[in-house]
């Protein structure tokens, strides 16, 4: 029995992420009539969580559930100088990540890390060549 829980578990997150798969099952087993407490003991959900599910199922707004918070994205002090990096970046592009931290630093007078620097490119359509 247990595989084939863990076999629609893994069915659901793929449909809905982690989080929307735990929604989905306590709200089939609230819907079976299980407890709020047995439903936290086997899903280790919050009781004010579940009551959260029951209210939302009782009034049959479940999409609710569903709806991620979009986290506001964290300003980087390279933002300001986007338009600047990407024009010169597109008339003479970098042939590596060390090379565009020397450019950038010489641009702008920032230095990032090359890390941070890659998932700043990386996000703005760059690919890191291998």
């Amino acid at each position: 029995m247990k595989a084939g829980y863990e076999i629609i578990l893994k069915l659901l997150e793929r449909y809905f992420g982690k989080r929307g798969a735990k929604v989905v099952v306590c709200l089939i087993l609230m819907t079976f009539g299980i407890t709020h407490p047995e439903i936290q003991q086997k899903q280790g959900a919050a009781l004010s969580t579940l009551r959260r599910y029951r209210k939302a199922l009782d009034s049959g707004n479940i999409d609710s559930l569903f709806v991620v918070a979009e986290r506001e994205r964290q300003h980087s002090a390279l933002d300001d100088y986007e338009a600047k990096i990407l024009a010169d970046f597109e008339e003479n592009p970098p042939k590596t990540l060390r090379e565009a931290q020397t450019r950038i630093e010489t641009l702008t007078g920032i230095r990032r890390s090359l890390h941070r620097l890659g998932v700043w490119l990386q996000k703005r359509g760059f690919v890191r060549e291998r």
